[in-house]
């Protein structure tokens, strides 16, 4: 009888064991079972050789992120957006200078803006008895500044020579109130003269001290996939700019943004039958009610494409223009860089003894 009660509690001693042991395995593998799986990473070229050095380099800081600036980034000139126009003349998010903290010698520039074709017009047309208005009021907000900088980018295409006459304008005015302010301008980037072109390059740099080239969107929202700025394409934009400006006015702009593209757009207003027509294809099996209106939902695949500007890109349209001897560079905008990329960029020490 005792052997058998001793067999019993070896063969009760063996059940726990098993049944711990199989437990204990359950929860180790539902642990690692139910662990997300690690996401693939990428890797980035690094960037190789010294700093590249400039006379002068720009940049923008926006209004309410004045956070994403810091005194301590290698740039000559700040310019500081954007003041707009509304629609009855008036200048509106004026920005005032004593928000920005900047070393003393850093340049901060008023950003003049003007987002509507139909408000350009309005604005630089004499007709209308509000141009000479604006063009006081631009300068007397700038006051507290180094300078302006005009970033007009829906001049209607028959209004050229009102846009240069605008632009005179405001060079004489601040000749007359504040004659020691800078006058820059932002123009698109081109590669050719074209008797259309509503930014002629040379004729800008014979009224502005600086002319901003805004050498990137060679793809934009609506275009085809591909760079913001390529090298080929970048360099196309500086010969032909180094022809019309000045060495010493002009400024090669690049992005530090990025863009990315998907391969079809499911938003969009569509005819009855043709949505019925999508419904079928994507398998919609059932149609609800919301408060009486018909809603659905399915799932589909989209293929996202990006191109984006890290500091291997950045850096190396840099060097192209460096060896081009482009004096001026500047960036839109602050708050879209990787921070590390600041390490790359350096001051001419001549250019510091000047500010």
């Amino acid at each position: 009888m005792e052997k058998s009660n001793r067999t019993g509690d070896i063969l009760i001693t063996s059940m726990l064991v098993a049944t711990l042991f199989a437990l204990c395995a359950f929860v180790f593998f539902s642990c690692v079972s139910s662990k997300k799986a690690e996401p693939k990473t990428y890797s980035l070229r690094e960037v190789e050789g010294e700093p590249v050095q400039f006379n002068e380099t720009w940049s923008f800081v926006i209004q309410w992120h004045e956070d994403e600036f810091s005194p301590d980034f290698p740039i000559t000139d700040l310019c500081y957006y954007y003041c707009d126009i509304n629609c009855y003349g008036e200048l509106i998010d004026v920005p005032k200078r004593s928000k920005l903290k900047t070393n003393p010698e850093t340049r901060v520039h008023f950003g003049m803006c003007c987002q509507s074709t139909s408000l350009t017009h309005f604005v630089i047309s004499p007709e209308f008895g509000i141009r000479e208005k604006i063009v006081n009021d631009i300068v007397k907000a700038a006051k507290d500044f180094d300078g302006i900088q005009l970033d007009f980018e829906y001049v209607p295409r028959r209004d050229r020579e009102l846009y240069l006459e605008f632009v005179k304008l405001v060079r004489q005015t601040m000749n007359e109130k504040n004659p020691n302010q800078m006058l820059s301008v932002c123009v698109p980037g081109r590669l050719k003269i074209s008797a259309s072109d509503l930014y002629p390059y040379k004729e800008l740099s014979e009224i502005c001290d600086r002319v901003f080239v805004m050498a990137y969107d060679e793809h934009w929202a609506t275009s085809e996939p591909g760079p913001i700025a390529s090298t080929e394409w970048s360099a196309n934009v500086a010969d032909f700019a180094i022809t019309q400006i000045p060495q010493e006015k002009l400024i090669m702009g690049m992005p530090l943004y990025g863009r990315t593209w998907t391969d079809k757009s499911t938003s969009k207003a569509w005819y009855f039958g043709k949505l019925k027509d999508n419904m079928t294809e994507n398998g919609v099996a059932e149609v609800s009610y919301e408060n009486e209106i018909p809603t659905f939902t399915y799932k589909t695949e989209v293929q996202v494409t990006g191109y984006f500007n890290d500091i291997y890109s950045v850096v190396n349209l840099c060097r192209m223009y460096k060896n081009k001897d482009i004096a001026n560079i500047g960036f839109w905008r602050i708050g879209f860089e990787d921070p590390d990329f600041w390490n790359w960029i350096q001051i001419e020490n001549e250019t510091l003894n000047k500010l």
